[in-house]
C-alpha cells in the first residue's frame, strides 16, 4: 500500500501542469492548462512568432516512451487529415527531452461544458443537427483509413454554427488495434455517455467505423437527456420510453446503436432524408395552423 502511494505521488509530481507564462521550445508561451488524458496534457498556448493561439498537447511525462509513441502516432495520422472541422496539425515540438504536438486551436465550448457547466438542454432538431455536422469530419476520417473511437461530449466543440471534432489520441487505422493500448488507455469511466461505461466500452474501442456511429448514438442520447426530468417516483425505463422522440428519429438512433450502417457516408445520406421529412412535416403543420386562423 505504501509503495503504491509513493508511486502515485511520484506520478502526480511528474505530471504537474506547466505553469502559465512558461516558454516551450523557445516558440510557444503557455497560457493555461486545459486538461489531462491517459497519456497527454492539453494547453492553450501562444505562438510567439505570429501571436496566434494554438493547442499544445504534451506527452505525459510519467508515461515515458509509451506516451511519446502514442503522441507520434497521433501526429502522423493528423498529417493525413485535411478537414475544416478537424483542427489542423502544425508541428511536433521538443523541449528538454519532452515532446508536444502543436495544433490549431478550436475556439468554442465543448458539449460537455455546455451540458454540465452551462446546464444547456437540446431540442431534437438541435441534437440531430450536431450529429449531422459530426458525420462530415467522421466521413473524412474514415475515408482516410482511420477511426476516432472516442466520439463523446468532451471531444466535440461548438462555435456558433460550427462544430469541431477534436482529440484523436485514441484514433487508429481501421481494423488495426494498437498493440500497446492496454498499457496506455485510461480505464476510468469517462463522461459523455447515456449509459455506464462498462457496457459500451468494447463497442466504442473496436477499430471500425461502426464504433464512431455507435458513439454518435450515445452522444445524441446524452444531449437529449440533458433536458430530461423524470417524474417523482417514476421507475427507470429505457430511452425509447423516457425520451419524447419522433418515431423516425427513434429508428435512426437505434440504427446508430445497432450498426445498421457500415460507413459514415451511408449514415449521412439516411440522416439527410430524415431531416428533410422532419422539415416538410413542420412546414405542413404551419400551413394547417395558418388555415385554421
Amino acid at each position: 500500500m505504501l509503495g503504491a502511494w509513493f508511486k502515485q505521488v511520484w506520478r502526480n509530481w511528474m505530471d504537474y501542469p506547466l505553469r502559465p507564462g512558461q516558454i516551450w521550445a523557445g516558440k510557444y508561451r503557455v497560457e493555461h492548462f486545459l486538461g489531462m488524458g491517459s497519456y497527454g496534457q492539453a494547453y492553450r498556448a501562444v505562438d510567439l512568432a505570429t501571436g496566434g493561439v494554438v493547442l499544445m498537447k504534451r506527452a505525459k511525462p510519467s508515461k515515458g516512451k509509451s506516451a511519446r509513441k502514442m503522441l507520434g502516432r497521433e501526429s502522423e495520422m493528423m498529417q493525413r487529415l485535411d478537414h475544416p472541422q478537424i483542427p489542423q496539425r502544425l508541428e511536433d515540438a521538443a523541449h528538454r527531452g519532452e515532446k508536444a504536438l502543436v495544433m490549431a486551436f478550436a475556439e468554442g465550448e465543448t458539449l460537455e461544458d455546455s451540458i454540465l457547466g452551462l446546464r444547456r438542454a437540446f431540442t431534437q432538431q438541435e441534437a440531430l443537427r450536431i450529429v449531422r455536422e459530426l458525420l462530415r469530419p467522421l466521413r473524412h476520417l474514415h475515408e482516410a483509413g482511420y477511426v476516432h473511437r472516442d466520439v463523446r461530449t468532451p471531444n466535440v466543440i461548438e462555435c456558433g454554427e460550427r462544430v469541431f471534432l477534436i482529440d484523436f489520441g485514441l484514433a487508429c487505422r481501421i481494423g488495426e488495434l494498437p498493440s500497446d493500448e492496454r498499457k496506455t488507455v485510461d480505464e476510468r469511466e469517462p463522461s459523455g455517455f447515456a449509459d455506464s461505461w462498462g457496457p459500451v466500452k468494447k463497442r466504442m474501442r473496436d477499430p471500425y467505423p461502426t464504433s464512431d456511429l455507435y458513439g454518435l448514438g450515445h452522444l445524441f442520447l446524452f444531449m437529449m437527456y440533458a433536458g430530461y426530468t423524470p417524474y417523482e417516483g417514476q421507475e427507470e425505463r429505457g430511452w425509447e420510453e423516457e425520451l419524447e422522440l419522433e418515431p423516425e428519429v427513434k429508428r435512426f438512433v437505434q440504427g446508430l446503436l445497432e450498426s445498421r450502417w457500415m460507413t459514415a457516408a451511408e449514415c449521412e445520406a439516411e440522416l439527410e432524408v430524415l431531416l428533410s421529412r422532419i422539415k416538410l412535416g413542420a412546414e405542413n403543420d404551419e400551413v394547417d395552423a395558418a388555415s385554421q386562423l
